[in-house]
């Protein structure tokens, strides 16, 4: 005669259960949590750099920027705080003239790891006739 347990075995199958949906929440809060790593910063500096050369106002503030203003600057970190939205990079622009070299005045505060950096240089159309400018991005992650 086989006896059945079926209270047991519904023990087993809500007990399994119970474990797949603590495991389920265990990795998805895990997955928010990850920071991103170097690699993932250079996927990101490209199309900012790309998006900036491409819109006509932007261009035209770094274009008219001054070695002694740094509304462009200002300008440009406004935007890109717009699209960066991970509070765990850090970022940074530049602007000079082409021929420069423009880096960091020093190393950022906070910054965990090697800073990622990455520049572009923007013209104007022939018709305006100013001098080509240099914007350098520089990404880290923070702490």
């Amino acid at each position: 005669m086989v006896i059945s347990n079926k209270k047991g075995w519904i023990r087993i199958v809500e007990a399994s259960i119970a474990i797949l949906i603590i495991f389920t929440v265990i990795f998805a809060v895990a997955e928010r949590r990850k920071t991103p790593t170097e690699s993932d910063l250079s996927e990101i500096v490209n199309p900012l750099l790309e998006e900036i050369a491409q819109n006509i106002a932007l261009r035209e503030v770094i274009l008219k920027d001054t070695s002694s203003s740094t509304t462009a600057e200002e300008t440009i970190n406004s935007f890109l705080s717009e699209r960066i939205t991970s509070p765990n990079i850090g970022f940074d622009a530049k602007i000079c003239n082409y021929d420069e070299y423009c880096g960091l005045d020093k190393y950022p505060e906070g910054a965990k790891g090697s800073i990622y950096a990455d520049s572009r240089i923007i013209t104007a159309t022939i018709d305006i006739g100013t001098t080509p400018k240099k914007i350098n991005l520089f990404l880290w992650s923070k702490e």
